[in-house]
């Protein structure tokens, strides 16, 4: 935490400022600078909490310290500006400090106008995007059912003539009649919108998912995706279980995975802490015997600490099963 150290030395001056006036009976331009740090932290709050970006709460760092640099600059206004301090050259700089507060503000609040303004630009622009990719699903459909056997040949001809059309591509790619070589070549799209959905669909082989681990640009990207595809190779699957990236925890998609080596599925099993994890590892074509006895103890566990609910079930399916 000593990072926070410099961060937090100007708001301890500022305090004993401020308390060394009071005791002095020397108030003159403590509410106006009080009102200063106010203003500047509502500004720079409002601020940071427009923006979407997942690094915004960075930003709380510096407010503390921004708002009492404004702080101090209202003080300097209401001593030297506002409380007829002797000189022009205080004075002077009491004006000066009230327009770099307002400077020091009005950024902000500019910043703050500008997120919005690019919030709803891009909210916009997906609303458009989802509904354009809508239209296409709704076409792809239509035509496939037009013409029933040939929806390979169909969605392969399509994808071929439309590899620059990206909402297109996006709702083309859910369709599990693609080919496996067309879907190779989508995974390596630098567009990583649709090499996802590629990663993701039911037909991708595995060498091609095993490449797209293995590369070195952005795979943690691509975890969930490979988490979740049956087609992803057992070892990949072990791997990401042991080592999941910047993601927290790939369980609940390992669980659902057919694919997911039973070691791991029973790892999982002996740490279930979300209802979800539970209900997707019960549906696991591999879940057996032993791995219902453990699910059902862990469930029990935590169902004795007010967590998961659904221990009864396990039970069942156990009494049926076994």
């Amino acid at each position: 935490m000593t990072f926070l150290f410099p961060f937090l030395v100007l708001p301890v001056v500022y305090l004993v400022v401020l308390g060394n006036l009071a005791v002095k009976k020397s108030p003159r331009g403590i509410g106006i600078s009080l009102l200063f740090l106010a203003l500047a932290f509502g500004a720079g709050y409002w601020a940071i909490t427009q923006s979407r970006s997942s690094t915004a709460a960075l930003g709380f760092l510096w407010l503390p310290f921004v708002s009492v640099v404004v702080g101090f600059l209202g003080l300097a206004f209401g001593r030297w500006a506002l409380g007829g301090a002797d000189g022009a050259l205080r004075r002077t700089c009491g004006w000066v400090a009230l327009a770099a507060a307002v400077v020091i503000v009005g950024v902000s609040m500019r910043e703050g106008l500008r997120t919005r303004r690019r919030n709803v630009v891009r909210e916009g622009s997906y609303a458009a995007q989802m509904a354009e990719i809508g239209r296409h699903r709704a076409a792809i459909a239509a035509a496939v059912a037009r013409d029933p056997g040939r929806e390979r040949t169909f969605m392969d001809s399509s994808i071929r003539t439309r590899m620059n059309d990206r909402a297109f591509l996006i709702a083309a790619l859910t369709s599990d009649s693609i080919s496996p070589g067309i879907l190779d070549t989508l995974a390596s799209s630098p567009d990583r919108g649709i090499a996802l959905e590629a990663v993701r669909n039911r037909s991708t082989r595995a060498e091609t998912l095993a490449r797209i681990y293995e590369q070195k640009d952005y795979p943690d990207y691509f975890y969930q995706a490979l988490a979740g595809n049956p087609n992803t190779p057992p070892g990949i699957l072990r791997k990401l279980y042991g080592d999941p990236g910047v993601i927290s925890s790939l369980d609940i998609w390992l669980a659902d995975n057919p694919a997911t080596p039973r070691d791991v599925l029973e790892q999982i099993s002996t740490k279930i802490t979300d209802e979800s994890v539970a209900q997707r590892l019960l549906l696991n074509p591999k879940m057996d015997c032993a791995l219902l006895g453990q699910v059902v103890a862990t469930l029990a566990r935590l169902n004795n600490q007010g967590g998961i609910s659904n221990v009864m079930r396990a039970s069942q399916l156990a009494a049926e099963t076994c």
